[in-house]
């Protein structure tokens, strides 16, 4: 099955875009430019139309970028998670991660009445790598009652490890395409 034409436009974009500096990887300039980051939730939101998700779910910060755009393009909700007890009122759900490739540990939390139990619900963010976050994500989901379906990422970098823990991760480029 060949990627359609809103997968290969976002990965054009995001190849075009994407930058390394001072070791850091920058996914910030594929958002800056207007057609770039409209191919990119193209791209992102026909990766996860398949599993027929009930909500978004997106991991502060770019998950909260490129999650909603998600969301609103296939007429669904968006439901954040926060990192490190920022603000968030109602009943929260937490959930510590793994350390991630800096070996920080971060504290995720979630309202626990905006997943309901049943709900099929698809990860966006910009990047995995160890999957910690998403790992952390994923058991958020399940306490609510939910069942995270896919993970969909601008740049899959998953370890191998995290890959067999996880739901499919579909992505619109893989880390070894960058330059």
């Amino acid at each position: 099955m060949g990627r359609s034409d809103s997968i290969t436009s976002a990965r054009e974009q995001v190849l075009h875009h994407f930058r390394w500096i001072d070791g850091h990887a920058d996914t910030w300039a594929m958002l800056a430019d207007a057609e770039s980051l409209s191919a990119v939730v193209r791209g992102l939101t026909e990766l996860a139309r398949p599993e027929r998700p009930d909500v978004i779910v997106g991991i502060e910060s770019r998950g909260f970028l490129l999650g909603p755009a998600v969301a609103v393009a296939l007429g669904i909700g968006f439901v954040p998670v926060r990192k490190d007890g920022a603000a968030f009122p109602g009943d929260i759900i937490r959930q510590e991660t793994a350390p991630d490739y800096r070996g920080n540990q971060r504290i995720l939390s979630t309202r626990s009445d905006l997943i309901r139990p049943g709900h099929r619900v698809v990860l966006i963010d910009d990047w995995i790598e160890t999957g910690s976050q998403s790992l952390a994500a994923a058991q958020l989901v399940a306490a609510c009652g939910g069942d995270l379906a896919a993970i969909v990422v601008v740049v899959d970098e998953a370890y191998e490890t995290a890959r067999g823990l996880l739901p499919p991760i579909r992505s619109v480029v893989r880390a070894r395409d960058l330059q």
